[in-house]
């Protein structure tokens, strides 16, 4: 038998008989090839009835396991230890995703022709509420190859479903297992436990692993942020022990571990997760977690933080904690390094017509302030223009908004050379000086 999936079963009946026969139909063949394992992990439905169903069908290539409720995790353990001794393979599908057809084929021929990689995984593609591939495959995009992950550790991986292992690391020695006393992550843990050990994987561009977006969003994946286990055990088993194993076995905590937690610590400030800690963790708890968020990011090497492909104020948040602390303190800006943009000018008759705003990276206008023109003794204050930004808040502060900063006004033509200026509660600040001819000039150059 060279194949044997793993596939942890939850509740899935609507999804299960597609992930199943994803298999069953794959391009190599399947009763010579193949054995799927079907581990119940205590659903409530009917999923059992088509496990069932399945390994009644296929006697000698599907097994039916039935365990109590205790995560995927579990589910996976009790599945690696009914893997057939002459598996070759191991590969893990979730109940509601599915392979392309040639996925198998695929990952047989990349690992005859790597005979030294132990791990090799498959591009995932989102389906159903969305439609797109997943972040992390530009991995893909040179092709079936060996990454090594101290030369590029931007190639990070999380997720089990499409991990193809050679089968000898679950099956004998010092047998690898999942982590029972977590219910999320627990892959990515083991993944990069291992990868950290063996130090490359192999990426195979043909096949596709499609994973299933709910659109009811009620998946383990969503659900995790609601459980207390997501934030300060998440940090104590998870991160942390991935730190201190780069440490042993290199001496320091490789750009691979860098890249890794901060790709993944990035998800607790998105606008979907970062108020949800409020309605799970008691005041005591969510200091707790800040206090050790702040803690985990003086591992995290500045440079990691500026790489990852996330909004400016993301970064800057995640800097100013780990540089000053929590709770999040803001940081005085010199107001007078800031400069009004004019988007647009025309005229328009005897006056010219002004669009423009000042957005700072650093600095948001409050409703207070006020942007106004300095003419030789004339100050004239710009009529406010709403932008189209949209708010932002991390964990009870503003970091972007922008809803103040734009103007459009009405000046005299013949006030063409001026200086824009900021009015706040506390000082008047004379910013960047203009001439309206000048830029008229090249702006109509060609």
């Amino acid at each position: 038998m060279k194949f044997s999936i793993i596939i942890p079963v939850y509740n899935a009946e609507k999804y299960l008989a597609e992930s199943i026969d994803s298999i069953i139909h794959q391009s190599n063949d399947f009763i010579q090839s193949t054995e799927i394992i079907l581990v119940d992990d205590g659903s409530t439905d009917q999923s059992g009835e088509i496990c069932k169903s399945y390994s009644k069908q296929f006697p000698l290539n599907v097994k039916y396991i039935y365990c109590e409720n205790a995560g995927p995790g579990n589910a996976r353990n009790v599945g690696l230890d009914a893997v057939s001794m002459n598996s070759r393979y191991i590969g893990f599908l979730d109940a509601d995703d599915y392979f392309s057809e040639n996925t198998l084929e695929k990952v047989d021929e990349f690992f005859n022709k790597y005979q030294s990689t132990q791990l090799a995984v498959i591009p995932l593609f989102h389906f159903e509420r969305i439609d797109t591939p997943h972040r992390l495959n530009y991995r893909f995009d040179r092709g079936s190859r060996v990454i090594d992950i101290n030369e590029d550790y931007t190639a990070i991986h999380f997720h089990i479903g499409g991990c193809f292992f050679r089968a000898e690391h679950f099956t004998s020695g010092d047998k690898i297992r999942f982590q029972r006393d977590i219910h999320f992550w627990e892959d990515a843990l083991l993944i990069n436990t291992f990868l950290l050990n063996h130090k490359e994987y192999g990426v195979v561009s043909g096949p596709k692993y499609y994973y299933r977006k709910r659109a009811q969003e009620n998946s383990l994946v969503n659900s995790a942020w609601y459980q207390k286990s997501r934030y300060t055990d998440m940090i104590r088993l998870c991160y942390l022990p991935l730190i201190n194993l780069s440490n042993k076995l290199y001496g320091n905590v490789i750009p691979y571990i860098h890249f890794l937690i901060i790709y993944h610590l990035r998800l607790y400030l998105f606008p979907k997760n970062n108020e949800i800690i409020y309605n799970v963790l008691s005041e005591q708890e969510q200091d707790e977690f800040f206090k050790k968020f702040v803690r985990l990011l003086q591992y995290i090497d500045d440079k990691y933080i500026k790489e990852q492909d996330m909004p400016f104020y993301y970064k800057n948040y995640l800097l100013n904690l780990k540089q000053n602390g929590w709770p999040y303190k803001n940081v005085p800006i010199d107001i007078k390094k800031l400069k009004v943009t004019l988007t647009d000018f025309k005229f328009r008759g005897s006056h010219w017509l002004l669009e423009g705003h000042l957005k700072n990276k650093n600095y948001m206008l409050q409703p207070e302030d006020r942007i106004f023109i300095k003419i030789r003794n004339k100050t004239i204050y710009l009529q406010k223009e709403e932008l189209p930004a949209k708010h932002r808040k991390i964990w009870g502060t503003v970091v972007r908004d922008y809803r103040h900063a734009g103007f459009k006004t009405y000046i005299p033509i013949f006030y063409y050379k001026f200086q824009f200026g900021l009015q706040t509660k506390e000082n008047t600040y004379y910013l960047n000086k203009v001439n309206l001819f000048g830029l008229f000039k090249l702006k109509n150059k060609d």
